[in-house]
């Protein structure tokens, strides 16, 4: 008896273990008020970049020249942090070539091509265009949003921009959003998923001009504490690699963070940062549509042009991975089932457990038989 007690208590610790292991962080946002973000230097005190958000050791940067950084300490007071340079990271080779655009590429393929995108920060608007960093229920994010699907539109993709609110902008948006990317992925199979926001730092870190356009820099952010990670991470890399070629300075940057931002629902799903919240909100909508001219080639292949420069790279669709929903959830049954059969192989013994199994299932659960 005391024996079966202490394999119970095994038991237990080990489902707890398991638990917290796959357990993901739905939201790790820092929510303080404008202008209060944290500054992160190189180990020589050289500033690396400015982010909003909660920054947390072991986070990890790719700044736009594609060297990679992590977070080595971070000065919650100070509201600054440090980071160790890793290494310099090679992007995919995308090749560029005089041909067609992608407009006229991405009307002669065939098939279902669709994206999916919402904003899990309702209310994140622009100040010089919308009057205030803040609208409840619906902010000028969406503006943006509508963008990016008018540009994605135009290449003959299907996009389902879902406008559900997930207010207030608290530590539980991104468990209010997750029912939202769920529905999305369930309805519509899309190939890639897109969560739109925008930054709070000093507008210098966003401006710039892109294809000639007033516009602003574009950040992805990958949640490091989900299984598809590497997947979301390649996406990211072939939209940058795609973008450095014909829009140089459009990608800002990629951060790491801790949480996982409900990316472990799908193997192409991305969190991306249009700008900040004290330039105007049209500045972020012309990058939304010239961005989609990288996504659209990214994602399905063809080729993307610049109309700078008129050079036109050629990519390959993104491949599926075999990591996807509910990968978590499978390993959390397993770990139970692998766990369990332990347990009553030990506590009733290898020759009971099997005449159990043979004579009756439900004399596991102490069951009579009729």
């Amino acid at each position: 008896m005391k024996i079966n007690k202490l394999l119970a208590s095994v038991l237990i610790c080990l489902l707890l273990v398991i638990g917290s292991a796959r357990m993901p962080v739905k939201a790790d946002d820092w929510y303080g008020e404008e202008e209060k973000y944290f500054t992160v230097y190189d180990q020589d005190g050289k500033e690396l970049f400015m982010i909003a958000w909660e920054v947390s050791k072991d986070d990890e940067y790719l700044s736009g020249d594609n060297k990679k950084y992590r977070i080595v300490s971070v000065d919650q007071q100070n509201h600054s942090a440090k980071a160790e340079y890793i290494e310099d990271v090679t992007l995919p080779d995308v090749d560029v070539s005089m041909i067609e655009d992608a407009e006229a590429v991405m009307a002669q393929q065939d098939g279902d091509k669709r994206i999916a995108m919402y904003c899990t920060h309702s209310d994140e608007s622009y100040i010089p265009s919308d009057g205030t960093s803040s609208k409840p229920e619906k902010g000028g994010i969406y503006d943006v949003a509508e963008a990016f699907k008018a540009g994605l539109e135009k290449r003959g993709i299907q996009v389902d921009l879902d406008e559900t609110s997930h207010v207030p902008h608290d530590a539980g948006a991104y468990r209010r959003s997750r029912r939202t990317a769920l529905r999305l992925m369930r309805e519509t199979q899309p190939a890639a998923t897109f969560d739109i926001h925008r930054d709070a730092v000093p507008q210098t870190q966003y401006v710039a001009t892109i294809a000639g356009e007033n516009a602003s820099k574009i950040r992805i952010v990958i949640g490091r504490g989900n299984p598809n990670k590497d997947a979301n991470e390649a996406l990211a890399y072939k939209i940058k690699a795609l973008a450095d070629k014909v829009y140089p300075g459009m990608i800002k940057d990629i951060y790491y963070g801790k949480g996982d931002y409900n990316q472990d629902l799908s193997p192409r799903s991305l969190l991306l940062e249009f700008g900040t919240y004290d330039h105007t909100k049209e500045r972020a909508q012309n990058s939304a549509e010239i961005f989609a001219n990288v996504v659209s080639a990214a994602v399905f292949g063809g080729n993307v042009k610049s109309p700078s420069t008129g050079e036109t790279a050629k990519t390959e669709p993104a491949q599926k991975s075999d990591e996807g929903t509910g990968s978590g959830i499978i390993w959390w049954i397993v770990g139970i089932a692998v766990v369990g059969g332990i347990f009553l192989f030990v506590s009733s013994g290898g020759k009971e457990m099997f005449s159990k199994i043979k004579n009756n299932w439900t004399s596991f659960l102490g069951r009579n038989k009729k």
